[in-house]
């Protein structure tokens, strides 16, 4: 990318979607809205940390997909833009062919460095994030890339109330608002440092260069 103005949304929003049928075929649902409020105040905080052009939205939430859908045109062209994958782990993620699939595509851009921006050496273009606890084991793929936690200011309590109950729980539960607002900010402020340390290179995706297995051939940060 040669200027400010190619690159897209600065995340894409990755979540394991809940069908009618549990893990089965059937219309991708969000019964609580809990996915979609994640995503709108996600945008929302990153919305004043960055200034995408402005025919270019905060972040891509894919809400379509259905159990043994086909890829859109729409869905392909937003994982090989948008800047960073924001993934919202949980026990149906780890077992979601969509969610690999996603990663995957990630992990083929390349990234390359805004020179004399400060980036830790780990840091890449996808970062996991805790959305429900989980008790399977990480496969390698994420297992190598740095899940993000809350700092310990302005609340020490908050990383393990993040850690042992994910997102949702801290949105679930009313005691722990004030976490849930902090993990929010803390991530847009890093989906922030990410995107104006680096230039995730566009890449244009058949869907026959995806596949649902990746063995730790990616990094995140």
């Amino acid at each position: 990318m040669d200027d400010d103005d190619d690159y897209g949304s600065p995340f894409f929003l990755s979540y394991a979607h809940v069908t009618d049928g549990s893990a089965g075929a059937g219309e991708a649902l969000d019964p609580d809205g809990l996915f979609s409020k994640f995503f709108h105040d996600l945008a929302g905080n990153v919305v004043h940390l960055i200034r995408p052009r402005a025919d270019v939205p905060a972040g891509f939430m894919d809400r379509g997909m259905r159990g043994g859908m086909d890829w859109t045109d729409e869905l392909l062209h937003a994982v090989g833009t948008c800047q960073i994958l924001v993934a919202l782990l949980s026990a149906p993620y780890l077992e979601s062919e969509w969610c690999r699939m996603e990663w995957h595509a990630f992990s083929l851009r390349e990234v390359r460095r805004v020179v004399g921006a400060k980036a830790s050496p780990r840091q890449g273009c996808i970062i996991p994030v805790i959305w429900a606890p989980f008790h399977s084991a990480l496969p390698e793929h994420i297992r190598l890339t740095q899940i993000f936690s809350p700092s310990l200011e302005p609340e020490p309590r908050a990383p393990r109330h993040y850690r042992d109950n994910g997102v949702i729980g801290l949105m679930r539960m009313r005691r722990l608002s004030e976490c849930y607002e902090i993990v929010a900010w803390q991530l847009a402020m890093h989906i922030a440092h990410v995107y104006h340390s680096q230039r995730t290179e566009h890449r244009k995706f058949e869907i026959e260069e995806l596949r649902s297995v990746v063995r730790g051939d990616c990094r995140g940060s």
